[in-house]
């Protein structure tokens, strides 16, 4: 494979190590850093398998479940370091498309080192009092050493609950290290957890470092505890009691200190009384519950994620991309029970599908069963200009705000005209307090609900 002008502007634009991996799982081209970072050239890589830098090899590679999915993803991993000594990256998977439309897997990857810094919400965005709530409740957890159970519906976004918890803890130099207990089948929990020595059982060619050791002065995260095998249960509580573990196939015992934080999105407590989840690990995992709310409970925060998800877009693609506030309404009337991956896998495909940069109605696609807007438009001037769409008399602000803002405040406005200036119903249609949406009509600038209505007839 040649670098294209198009692979080779992005190759040098990621400061970090970047690999490009086909849809063969094979690794194709790699920026420079990679070589500065891991002490792997081009022509080291080449034609390897996707997995080269992964210290363990996954049950189920994130490379072939990207093809599969074509969902972008981040992850924390151990990776071969240039000494062969495991090191702890956050790698963050993208598609990638050539001149010629093939796409190919973008994987960046950024070395958590001791000192790394990552300053507070990065991956947690919102200032709505339903996330501020959650941040504070992760901030307590974090500045203790106990166990931490969070509970949330899919895509809510647990695991980066998680990683919250872990950069804001003594361990935050440890490392964070993933369990995925979906993929954990009977057969595997011991080998993945615990470990194996050369010849434990067949194919067992060389020894390899459970989970658990690589999670040692630092943090577990058992993502999923609930899919976890019922008869496996028992040793993974002993482990997590005594901090105690045998490898498969070793007489010798080995000693981990690790902090434990689980997520599900199962009710355990139905668990427990089906017989499928063992009550004492419940309870040694469950010290401190927090739940982590859903997406439609916090709406407020949508045009603040989607502004996060943007910037992000275009850091790695190098591309600005504006919001047309019809989008933006589109997207704010959406339950999303996908959450904010949902939210993430819409914008990600709508920016792809946005050749002139600029985010439509109509490249907003969601799921017409439980949409409930009129036929999509298209925007008539772009973001931030002076009409929009509506006279500048409706609110007073309107030259300060982003677009992003602009197209939130539009959508009260509408709301507003909507329920005829009735705010107790725009908050609840909003998902948020009155006193949130007095603040917002403050902050925004907009009218009282009865100017608005008489600007708007």
């Amino acid at each position: 494979m040649t670098q294209t002008p198009l692979l080779t502007s992005l190759l040098r634009a990621q400061r970090h190590p970047l690999l490009i991996i086909d849809a063969d799982t094979r690794i194709r081209l790699v920026n420079e850093a990679v070589h500065r970072v891991f002490g792997m050239t081009q022509a080291d890589l080449a034609e390897c398998s996707c997995c080269r830098l992964d210290v363990t090899a996954q049950s189920d590679c994130r490379h072939q479940r990207f093809f599969r999915d074509l969902e972008p993803y981040t992850e924390t991993h151990a990776l071969i370091g240039p000494n062969g000594v495991a090191q702890f990256a956050q790698v963050q998977g993208f598609p990638v498309l050539d001149e010629e439309g093939r796409v190919y897997l973008g994987e960046s990857m950024r070395l958590l080192a001791p000192d790394t810094v990552v300053p507070d919400g990065e991956t947690i965005v919102g200032s709505s009092t339903v996330t501020q709530a959650l941040i504070r409740s992760l901030v307590q957890s974090a500045a203790t050493d106990v166990s931490v159970l969070l509970h949330g519906e899919t895509g809510s976004g647990k695991e980066l609950a998680a990683e919250y918890i872990h950069r804001h803890s003594p361990r935050a130099s440890g490392p964070f290290v993933v369990v995925d207990c979906t993929v954990l089948s009977e057969d595997l929990v011991e080998s993945e957890l615990f470990g194996h020595v050369k010849g434990a059982f067949t194919g067992a060619v060389g020894h390899k470092t459970g989970l658990l050791e690589l999670a040692d002065k630092g943090t577990l995260f058992l993502d999923e505890i609930g899919d976890l095998p019922l008869s496996q249960q028992p040793k993974l509580l002993r482990a997590l009691e005594t901090g105690h573990f045998r490898p498969v196939g070793s007489t010798q015992t080995r000693r981990a200190d690790v902090r434990v934080v689980s997520a599900t999105h199962q009710d355990l407590g139905q668990l427990i009384q089906r017989g499928a989840f063992r009550q004492d690990l419940f309870y040694r995992l469950a010290v401190f519950p927090i739940e982590i709310p859903p997406l439609r409970a916090r709406r407020e925060d949508i045009p603040k994620i989607v502004e996060h998800i943007l910037l992000g877009i275009s850091s790695t693609s190098g591309t600005s991309y504006r919001l047309c506030k019809e989008a933006m309404r589109k997207l704010l009337s959406y339950d999303y029970p996908g959450n904010v991956r949902e939210l993430r896998n819409i914008i990600h495909l709508a920016a792809a599908m946005s050749p002139n940069h600029e985010i439509v109605e109509d490249g907003i696609h969601l799921p017409m069963a439980t949409s409930t807007l009129a036929p999509a438009r298209t925007c008539s001037t772009p973001p931030g200009s002076p009409n929009f769409g509506r006279r500048k008399t409706d609110y007073q602000h309107r030259e300060r705000l982003s677009p992003i803002e602009t197209a939130e405040a539009d959508y009260i406005l509408d709301l507003l005209r909507q329920h005829h200036g009735r705010r107790k119903e725009v908050a609840e249609r909003l998902s948020i307090s009155e006193r949130t949406l007095y603040r917002k009509l403050k902050r925004y600038g907009l009218n009282t609900p009865g100017e608005a209505m008489r600007n708007g007839s």
